[in-house]
């Protein structure tokens, strides 16, 4: 069905109305959004989250969008078809919980897949644009924890996109938002794969992981702190480029115009060591050392970012991978603990892996997400979760 639409041509996304003149615009890629009302055309998709940069002088940038999933029914429920009113859709519920919190939900587990520089950054809605703003009241406890929030409205008659500004408050409105198309061809991909070692309690309970996950991230973010960081070389001979993290050096300037991606190495005498001691009373447990290789990425939009900044921004991806692999590898073991009572605890966790998949309709754009794995499971495990919360197919999985 969906191979009939492909000839069709979808209308320019524009901003709502003539707006008021800022001097500086979002943008919307293009290569995704000018095809996407023809893609969720014939299908049941109403509602899903926007996602892209993190806000700038109060703008954004939007890059593609992922479906929220459908509401799973509680036990005992009927099965029923979501409403295709996305003004019902959002005032439903099942088993109790309201949709709004469903979508929240998908926004946090989507954060935790995109790499470092994007973030949730609205929504979308399949609604005509006479009846957007009636909608401005009921997306705000969706958008409660995404400031300058953008809302892409999706005409199912017309297949117009139009972008507008959520502005909560008192009096919840959808304001014209001041974006623009762009191809963004100069974005960037910068990645690392950094080995780690991580020595932790392994005594503590489940009410201490959050604090161990906590500790694991600060020390991680140290280690690096005092590592060299340091772009791979673009040829063969060529040699190592420092990170000055007292200089103003843009990307740009660092990088070559023609690639598409660059490595970046925290320099070690050996792996970076993260220690991290007893939490709540764990002291009288022992601890684990874990050694890992932590893979993560940072898309630069414009080159005309500060390179420290974005190295920054690639420390703070391994460090949070790092924490959420211990924290889904210390709940494995909880759990396993729970179902063996009285044995004895294994020495040893099971850490889990990263699967990377490029989002459908992303081919042009350097976005690869990634979901955790445990030891026992494949790619295609990760990349069927990967499509279930992207709402559309997850694309091809990253290259080795």
């Amino acid at each position: 069905e969906s191979a009939s639409f492909t000839s069709l041509v979808a209308p320019t996304p524009r901003a709502a109305g003539p707006g008021p003149s800022m001097s500086k615009k979002g943008t919307y890629n293009t290569a995704f959004f000018n095809s996407f009302a023809v893609r969720i055309r014939g299908t049941e998709i109403r509602f899903g989250i926007l996602v892209g940069t993190c806000p700038e002088d109060g703008q954004r940038d939007a890059l593609f969008a992922a479906a929220t999933p459908p509401q799973p029914q509680a036990d005992g429920e009927e099965a029923v078809a979501p409403p295709k009113d996305v003004a019902a859709l959002l005032k439903s519920s099942s088993g109790g919980a309201p949709f709004a919190d469903w979508a929240v939900e998908h926004a946090t587990q989507l954060r935790r897949l995109l790499p470092g520089g994007l973030e949730p950054c609205g929504c979308f809605a399949v609604v005509t644009e006479a009846a957007a703003k009636d909608l401005a009241a009921m997306l705000t406890p969706v958008l409660k924890g995404i400031p300058d929030a953008l809302v892409l409205t999706v005409d199912p008659t017309s297949s117009k996109l139009t972008f507008w500004k959520h502005e909560g408050g008192a009096k919840p409105a959808l304001r014209p938002a001041q974006v623009k198309g762009d191809s963004h061809k100069d974005a960037l991909l910068m990645w690392t794969a950094t080995p780690l070692d991580l020595v932790v309690p392994r005594g503590s309970s489940a009410a201490n992981i959050d604090a161990i996950v906590g500790r694991v991230q600060s020390g991680v973010t140290a280690a690096l702190q005092k590592s060299i960081a340091a772009l791979a070389p673009a040829a063969e001979d060529a040699p190592l480029r420092i990170v000055d993290f007292g200089s103003e050096q843009t990307v740009l300037a660092a990088t070559s115009k023609d690639s598409r991606e660059v490595r970046v190495d925290f320099l070690n005498n050996g792996t970076a060591l993260a220690v991290v001691p007893g939490v709540g009373g764990s002291d009288s447990g022992y601890c684990i050392r874990l050694r890992c290789l932590v893979v993560a990425m940072v898309v630069v939009l414009r080159r005309g970012a500060e390179l420290r900044q974005a190295v920054g921004l690639l420390r703070d991806g391994v460090a949070a991978s790092a924490g959420e692999r211990l924290r889904l590898a210390l709940e494995e073991a909880e759990e396993d603990d729970d179902e063996g009572a009285g044995a004895a605890r294994p020495s040893r966790l099971q850490l889990p892996w990263r699967a990377f998949g490029r989002p459908d309709g992303c081919d042009e754009l350097p976005v690869w997400c990634g979901d955790y794995c445990m030891p026992d499971e494949d790619a295609s495990a990760g990349l069927e979760r990967l499509g279930e919360l992207l709402g559309l197919p997850a694309g091809r999985p990253a290259p080795a």
